[in-house]
């Protein structure tokens, strides 16, 4: 059989599953979430269910689909309204970071993995997945409660340490000098910095560039724009889904 043609099978197949078992999430009233990591630990690599041709393909709709997540997340904030949740927020996003990565690292260091694995599932434990949390709040229609923007904005808290988290700890693993090292999480750092400041000065101007009334160019200009921020965040050891969140904050109105 052709590649190709077993590629779009194994593929077709795979959402025709998903989609059945995001109604039967939906029947019994729960996030589709947890049934979607069940398919995916059964079918591909490691799992019962092969998927020789599509591997590749699916690793790559994957980094897009939580590209494409968190700028729906970054969506939900405009610059005035992140700036303020942050700031009413920094209390409960300092003990989410205390309670959260202490244990990890404890645990670590009580099995004797060492300083750097204990750095390492400090991370683990102490950050939750934006997409997926975003994804569960949409799902069960949260979003409106009183306690969803607290929630939201510890995740961005979150995000935007794993951009001076993850640089460190790539530098720390890999052995860099100091000098490397240090040059690397200050590229980080800039990359960051600059990109929330276009987002909060120039929002507005950047919004200017999309049009409503032209839903096509619409489209591809905000996935271009997204794609291509993630893409230059991911060269600078900037995490692409922080920089396609804060291409959500940039991008306002209709």
């Amino acid at each position: 059989m052709h590649g190709t043609t077993l590629l779009l099978i194994e593929v077709g197949a795979l959402l025709l599953v998903l989609s059945l078992l995001g109604r039967l999430a939906n029947r019994i009233g729960i996030s589709p979430i947890p049934l979607y990591l069940v398919a995916g630990l059964l079918a591909g690599t490691g799992g019962i269910i092969p998927l020789h041709e599509a591997t590749e393909f699916l690793e790559i709709g994957s980094q897009i689909g939580v590209i494409l997540l968190l700028v729906m997340l970054g969506l939900e904030y405009s610059p005035t309204e992140l700036i303020a949740s942050l700031k009413q927020s920094r209390v409960a996003g300092v003990l989410d970071g205390l309670l959260n990565a202490i244990p990890g690292a404890a645990f670590a260091l009580i099995l004797g993995w060492g300083p750097i694995a204990a750095l390492a599932l400090a991370g683990i434990t102490w950050v939750s997945s934006s997409g997926v949390v975003a994804k569960i709040l949409r799902d069960l229609g949260r979003l409106g409660n009183r306690e969803t923007p607290v929630v939201l904005s510890i995740l961005v808290m979150e995000d935007l340490a794993m951009a001076f988290y993850l640089p460190v700890l790539s530098a720390i693993v890999v052995g860099e000098a100091l000098l490397a090292g240090a040059t690397t999480v200050a590229i980080a750092v800039v990359a960051v910095v600059v990109i929330l400041i276009v987002a909060l000065k120039f929002g507005k101007q950047i919004s200017r560039i999309f049009s409503i009334h032209h839903l096509e160019s619409l489209l591809l200009g905000v996935l271009g724009l997204t794609m291509l921020v993630a893409g230059l965040a991911e060269q600078l050891t900037v995490s692409a889904a922080v920089g396609a969140f804060l291409v959500g904050i940039a991008l306002s109105g209709p």
